[in-house]
């Protein structure tokens, strides 16, 4: 909206070679509180009043010697280059009134003057003239203000590549499928893959010998949408060395909230990662997790490993669980844990059990267990991943 301030403000121009009519809108205009009036009986200076001062509203006679109203404003179409003429025409002859609109005039007013009606057009036509003018500024600040912005995410993303660089080997994105869609650095000289191998959409996901339990954790977070920082992971290389890799990454959301994927940062770490160093990252990660992890060695059935949070969930040790019987902890007789396990490890797919576990305070926690084999050395291991429920006393 406009302020009336603004339209009594505007920039006029008032053409007409009859000193008697300019006399009389130049009255009429002050009378209605116009500050910003300018005149001339000379239609040959009409252009060059324009080019100077860019008028709201020229009100022009078209009748005059010399040059007539409708050559002027053939000149003022070259000053115009948005087509938008200003003009309000000044006619007595009825048959000019159209002829003027065809000529790109805005609006007339006839001869001889009602003062009301001459008001009305005028103040309306400069309330349009100036909401026009509004608007092209409001665009112009618009499109300036998203090149500077198009500008400063330009420089954003080269300071966050160059950061990328700096810090990491390489920048990589994943799918909600977990397929590669971008990498950035020398991952797959790191990791052996050949150029040749890699299809143009990297929709693929990396191969290799990797250590499964490692693989099987990083895969955790992963599904379950967590981030992770600096989790070390391996891999053994055709050579018969260890290659130790260091990721971080975040799950991506879309606008709507929907999962869209992966991203983060990487690096070769192997040069600093002795096999001590290694088994103390690996056990600092796994005792991180939210969910409880336990190992069971399928010849003995028994405990070998657990992670902190399993050892919170139950209030025993590392130890008190190496020695307890699983049928004790509420998990089930040998028994019958072996026919399942031994199906597990013919059929290689996990499966879920419900158990209530017997913590060491004699009360009960109600759990899942995603239950998965793994073969280690020939012998196999049977990984537990223990989703707390409720605690019954």
């Amino acid at each position: 909206m406009l302020e009336a301030s603004e339209i009594l403000n505007a920039s006029i121009l008032i053409v007409d070679d009859q000193k008697a009519n300019v006399m009389l809108l130049e009255q009429m205009l002050r009378s209605a509180g116009y500050q910003n009036i300018t005149s001339t009986m000379d239609p040959t200076a009409v252009c060059p009043l324009h080019v100077a001062h860019r008028y709201d509203l020229i009100l022009l006679d078209l009748q005059m010697p010399v040059m007539d109203g409708f050559q002027v404003m053939e000149f003022l179409k070259e000053i115009e280059t948005d087509s938008y003429l200003p003009v309000l025409v000044i006619t007595a002859q009825p048959g000019h009134k159209l002829r003027a609109l065809q000529a790109g005039a805005k609006d007339f007013v006839s001869k001889p003057f009602d003062l009301i009606e001459v008001q009305t057009r005028i103040h309306n036509m400069l309330e349009v003239r100036l909401l026009y003018k509004k608007l092209d500024n409001y665009n112009k600040v618009l499109e300036q203000t998203v090149l500077e912005r198009t500008a400063e995410l330009r420089e954003s993303e080269a300071r966050f590549k160059s950061f990328t660089e700096l810090s990491s080997d390489w920048y990589w994105e994943q799918d909600p499928q977990g397929r590669f869609t971008k990498i950035s650095g020398p991952v797959f000289d790191m990791l052996g893959i050949e150029a040749s191998d890699v299809p143009p959409a990297i929709g693929m996901a990396f191969e290799g010998r990797w250590n499964t339990a490692e693989r099987a954790l990083l895969d955790a977070n992963i599904a379950a949408r967590r981030p992770f920082l600096d989790f070390v992971y391996s891999r053994s290389n055709a050579d018969g060395t260890t290659q130790y890799l260091q990721v971080s990454g975040e799950p991506m959301f879309d606008l709507s909230g929907s999962f869209s994927g992966y991203r983060g940062i990487g690096m070769d770490v192997t040069e600093r990662m002795g096999p001590g160093q290694a088994h103390m990252r690996f056990r600092s990660a796994i005792d991180t997790i939210e969910k409880g992890i336990c190992l069971v060695d399928r010849a003995s059935m028994r405990v070998i490993d657990a992670n902190e949070t399993a050892c919170r969930m139950s209030g025993y040790s590392r130890q008190e669980l190496y020695s307890i019987d699983l049928a004790d902890f509420g998990i089930g007789s040998s028994e019958q844990l072996a026919i399942s396990f031994d199906a597990l490890i013919a059929g290689g797919v996990a499966y879920k059990q419900t158990a209530e576990l017997h913590c060491k305070d004699s009360s009960t926690l109600v759990a899942s267990i995603d239950w998965s084999a793994l073969e280690v050395s020939g012998s196999w291991i049977i990984v537990g991943v223990i989703s707390p429920g409720t605690v019954t006393e």
